[in-house]
């Protein structure tokens, strides 16, 4: 086995490096629409602080909207060279849906909580079992009298 550095890690995730993805959403006939992008492998300090574009004076007055704004500037590009999104106000133009798509492919990719790899392992080794169980053999049953 390797010994673990800084420069090993940074390898490993990748952070300045791209990740292709597939983002799906309703045109507007109904329709699904596929379109391909990039997204930028970012480091943590990054992604903590991603809102600083929005100059706030306190941190804690951030929004939820914000941070997915923010966290969709800093890693959905167009090409390598080129963010989608050339001003933060941009990002307001597009539809809900669409905006949730990338940020869902970003998470994807960087996992901006660290819930994803978890959360897959934990239904890889079956570790939520109780999750399919029958409603049936959940509840107790009544004896009749």
């Amino acid at each position: 086995m390797a010994k673990f550095t800084l420069e090993a890690a940074l390898k490993a995730v990748g952070v300045g490096s791209f990740a292709q993805k597939t983002i799906k959403f309703r045109d507007a006939s109904g329709e699904e629409f596929k379109g391909e992008l990039l997204i930028k492998i970012i480091s943590h300090d990054d992604v903590v602080n991603a809102t600083d574009i929005f100059k706030l004076k306190n941190k804690q007055d951030i929004t939820l909207d914000q941070l997915r704004k923010a966290l969709v500037f800093q890693t959905v590009y167009e090409d390598e060279e080129k963010r989608f999104f050339p001003k933060i106000s941009d990002i307001g133009s597009i539809s809900t849906e669409i905006l949730n798509a990338m940020y869902d492919a970003a998470d994807e990719v960087i996992d901006f909580s660290g819930k994803n790899w978890i959360s897959a392992k934990t239904k890889k080794d079956g570790a939520s079992s109780s999750s399919t169980e029958s409603a049936e053999e959940q509840l107790p049953k009544l004896s009749e009298e």
